[in-house]
C-alpha cells in the first residue's frame, strides 16, 4: 500500500494516468466491509494477549486442532491467490548493474551489461508450515480465513509439530525461524538467506514465521500432510472473525 501511494502521488504530480494493467499481479487488501468494529476489537485483543505466533485459517479445522504441512513446490500453483502463490523452490535476483562489477576469468571488466539475473534453487523439495509473528487484520482476507489461532508457546508447538510430521515422513533436517524478506534488485550485502527462509519483499507485511522439514526421501512424498495436534489445546486460543 505504501508503494501504491507513492506511485499514485508521482503520477498525480506528473499529471499522468496509470498505465494499463497497472495493478496486475498486485496483492490488494480485502476491504472487509461490514467487519470494521470486530476487526478493531480483534486488533486490540491481539495487542493485549501478545501471542508468540498466529495462524490464520478456518474455524472448523482449528476446533479439531487439524493442521496442514505442504511441500514447497505446491505453492507454485496458479489456483492459489496472489498472497499465497509463490515459487518456494527458487530465489531470483535481478541485480542492479551499478552495484556490482562483472569481469572475465582473466580479470577484464565486462562493459555494456544491461541486466543480470541470478537464480538460486533448492536442492530438493521440502515441507513448510507457515504462521505469522504479528496480528494483521489484512491476513483474514489474504488467506480466506474466518478465524485465527493464537499460539502462546511456540517452542512446545514446534516440538509437537515435528513429532507428528516425523510419524508420516523420515526427516533429514528441520528448522524454524522468521523469514528473511529480500529486495531482489538491491539485496543486502553478504550471503543470501537460505532458499527455505527466503521471501520476496512484497510479502514482508505477512511477518511470516516458518517451520521447515526436509525429508530424507524426495520421491513420492505426498503434497500435503494432515496432522492433528489436540495437545496444542493447552497453549492455544481460537479467535473468530
Amino acid at each position: 500500500m505504501r508503494k501504491f501511494t507513492h506511485s499514485h502521488q508521482e503520477l498525480v504530480l506528473r499529471n499522468r494516468e496509470p498505465e494499463p494493467m497497472f495493478l496486475k499481479g498486485a496483492s490488494i487488501p480485502d476491504a472487509m466491509l461490514g467487519h470494521e468494529e470486530r476487526l478493531k476489537e480483534l486488533n486490540e485483543y491481539a495487542i493485549r494477549k501478545n501471542p508468540n505466533l498466529i495462524k490464520f485459517g478456518k474455524k472448523e479445522h482449528f476446533e479439531k486442532f487439524n493442521f496442514k504441512v505442504s511441500l514447497a513446490s505446491s505453492f507454485a500453483d496458479p489456483s492459489l491467490n496472489i498472497s499465497q502463490m509463490d515459487d518456494e523452490m527458487r530465489a531470483i535476483y535481478h541485480l542492479h548493474t551499478g552495484d556490482i562489477k562483472i569481469t572475465t576469468q582473466d580479470g577484464r571488466k565486462l562493459e555494456g551489461v544491461t541486466g543480470i539475473e541470478l537464480i538460486y534453487e533448492a536442492t530438493a523439495d521440502y515441507y513448510i508450515f507457515c504462521s505469522s509473528t504479528s496480528f494483521d487484520v489484512r491476513l483474514f482476507g489474504d488467506f480466506d480465513a474466518d478465524s485465527c489461532l493464537f499460539i502462546y508457546d511456540y517452542q512446545t508447538f514446534s516440538d509437537q509439530l515435528f513429532e507428528k510430521v516425523s510419524r508420516d515422513i523420515s526427516i533429514a533436517d528441520r528448522g524454524y525461524r522468521q523469514v528473511t524478506y529480500v529486495d531482489p534488485i538491491r539485496p543486502d550485502d553478504g550471503e543470501p538467506p537460505p532458499i527455505e527462509f527466503h521471501k520476496h519483499m512484497k510479502y514482508a507485511y505477512q511477518n511470516e514465521f516458518r517451520h521447515v522439514f526436509i525429508p530424507k526421501n524426495n520421491h513420492n512424498n505426498p503434497k500435503d500432510l494432515f496432522l492433528s495436534l489436540p495437545e496444542s489445546k493447552e497453549y492455544t486460543e481460537i479467535v473468530c472473525l
